[in-house]
């Protein structure tokens, strides 16, 4: 699904209607609606997120394709030397996490990942309980069976001598992982572990790229062998099933010894290496990942050998401005990242509240006074600490109490912050980020942005629908209705609930992040001399597609456009098809 940024019509938390023109007079909706279980994003019938309609004359011929991308040369970071950490074969970064990677060891270890930060320095030993370590080969992201959680998928499908019947791939929720970790990396087991079982449907292969498709969720192993790589596909739906997950053959690609692999966040660029070079995909609107990798790559840099010795690992970051590489080869090694060169600027999000923040909470089991949502509300009598707050993981910067019976704990534990923001941007998205168990309601200003597991109007009584447990390490993604937020003084209040009172654990933390766009200009239409109708467009998004009707029904796409610096053109074809015809902008 596209992504969905918000476009702000002034102050009154409208939005503009993407099943409507937008032109004068175009309705307006709100971006979220209130359901039974609170906030949730409207999705529009169409994933566009602003549809610009312009009568041209016209025919689906031709476009003008995305720009090339270009890379620095290699930034080393820092040194990675991790106790136990001498194979590192995969890498991949952290969606939720700050500055955070997570790397593994080729064959001969035992099941278990390992956290870095973008310095190199150790972060944490993760342990895969119930898993076993044949050759695990890569590592990947994205998502999986919980529509607003981040998965980690390890790919445990290395086959140097052709001979395996079977692979497997273990799916993790991606944890929370702290920096300040740093000065004392914790052991700890992950959880929610899930074990898929891989054949292919043409006997073995050895293969050491996986990559996890984020706009699907389909997987791909892709094979290691002279000359070809074989692409093998498991589509999301499969992955959820039990038993052994049949791959299928969806084509091959030439690529001599492929061995590392990963998708940009956006699902728009795909990154395949080997020791001495590496090549990336652009994949336009529309393609799937192998249609994409059946088009011409761009060679981008590595370090290659001597400096980086089978050199196995590369990952893009976070934002997909760049991307990271590990060589798989001693216990030392330079972390190596290559920024862009000529990509357009990307928003990065604005911390509104931060990760492992400071907090009020009320954890004597008693309900709050009247008010405690909003701005104002005297808490000064509540406790104070830094997050994570909770018990019985080990885990928590603040311990909370329960009461006297671990039979009979409190069921609701109350938290607040403040921030203040100074200036108020005319287009943003809000996200939330939350880690709790079980049940949690949200309110940003006493309005109520996310409710989760939870009835609406709990009270301090309530018990959360049922226990989350797999996914009460992991940070849960919600894009929030950002009309509640004010410039100045803000209160974030959360109540979470347990499902059980004899519950062992209780966890939270929470970010707000703030993206902000430049609503996109209506976009002009220029003939230049030879004829050539051209398209001009401004917006903060790296991309944009064009898609043109002449039924208002069927939309066909004419291709996408690169922006640079916000700006971008788009050569329009030129032969007519009948009287108008009508084309559209969407998001990539």
């Amino acid at each position: 699904m596209s992504t969905v940024p918000v476009i702000r019509l002034g102050t009154e938390g409208h939005w503009i209607n993407p099943e409507k023109p937008a032109m004068a007079g175009a309705q307006a909706t709100p971006l979220c609606e209130k359901s039974e279980h609170g906030w949730r994003r409207r999705e529009p019938s169409m994933s566009a997120w602003m549809s610009l309609w312009l009568l041209v004359i016209g025919i689906c011929q031709g476009s003008r394709g995305l720009s090339q991308p270009v890379f620095s040369n290699a930034l080393k970071l820092g040194t990675v030397a991790v106790p136990g950490l001498n194979q590192a074969s995969g890498v991949v970064s952290s969606r939720n996490n700050d500055a955070v990677l997570w790397t593994h060891n080729d064959s001969g270890d035992v099941p278990r990942i390992f956290a870095i930060d973008t310095q190199g320095r150790h972060l944490g030993t993760y342990r895969l309980a119930g898993a076993t370590h044949v050759d695990y080969e890569d590592i990947a992201i994205g998502p999986g069976p919980v529509p607003n959680v981040t998965y980690l998928y390890v790919g445990d499908i290395g086959d140097n001598k052709s001979v395996r019947t079977g692979i497997q791939v273990y799916r993790i929720p991606e944890p929370a992982v702290y920096l300040r970790q740093a000065s004392a990396p914790p052991t700890a087991d992950l959880k929610g572990l899930v074990a898929i079982p891989l054949r292919y449907p043409d006997g073995p292969h050895n293969a050491e790229t996986l990559l996890i498709d984020p706009l699907t969720g389909d997987l791909f192993v892709i094979t290691k062998q002279p000359g070809i790589a074989g692409i093998y596909r498991a589509s999301r739906s499969q992955l959820n099933e039990a038993g052994v997950v049949g791959l299928t053959r969806v084509g091959e690609i030439p690529f001599n010894v492929a061995n590392g692999g990963d998708t940009s966040p956006n699902g728009r660029e795909i990154i395949i290496r080997q020791e001495d070079f590496a090549r990336l995909w652009t994949r336009t609107s529309h393609q799937s990942v192998m249609e994409a990798l059946l088009s011409t790559p761009t060679a981008i840099p590595v370090v290659g050998r001597p400096t980086e010795p089978n050199g196995e690992a590369i990952g893009f970051d976070r934002f997909g401005s760049g991307y990271f590489t590990l060589s798989d080869g001693a216990a030392t090694q330079p972390l190596y990242y290559f920024p862009r060169a000529n990509a357009p600027s990307i928003k990065t999000p604005h911390t509104l509240v931060a990760a492992a923040g400071s907090w009020r909470y009320l954890d004597n089991g008693s309900a709050p006074g009247s008010g405690w949502r909003t701005n104002g509300f005297d808490d000064k009598a509540w406790r104070s600490g830094e997050a994570q707050f909770g018990y019985g993981d080990g885990d928590e910067q603040t311990v909370v109490s329960y009461g006297m019976d671990g039979n009979a704990k409190h069921l609701t534990t109350y938290f607040r912050t403040t921030f203040v923001v100074t200036k108020l941007p005319d287009s943003f998205r809000l996200e939330l980020r939350l880690l709790f168990n079980d049940g949690a309601a949200v309110f940003l200003n006493g309005a109520l942005v996310a409710l989760e597991n939870l009835t609406n109007d709990p009270t301090s009584l309530t018990l959360a629908f049922k226990p989350r447990a797999a996914l009460e390490d992991a940070w849960a993604v919600y894009e929030i209705d950002p009309a509640p937020l004010l410039g100045g003084t803000n209160t974030l209040a959360i109540e979470i609930h347990l499902s059980d009172a004899a519950r062992p654990h209780l966890s939270l933390d929470a970010q707000l992040l703030a993206t902000e766009f430049r609503p996109m200009k209506i976009p002009s239409l220029t003939k230049l001399r030879d004829g050539q109708p051209q398209l001009h467009m401004e917006s903060d998004l790296p991309e944009l597609s064009v898609e043109a009707t002449t039924n208002w029904t069927t939309w066909i796409s004419l291709g996408g456009v690169s922006l640079t610096n916000g700006n971008g053109t788009f050569d329009l074809p030129r032969s007519p098809v009948g009287p108008h015809q009508f084309f559209r902008l969407r998001s990539q």
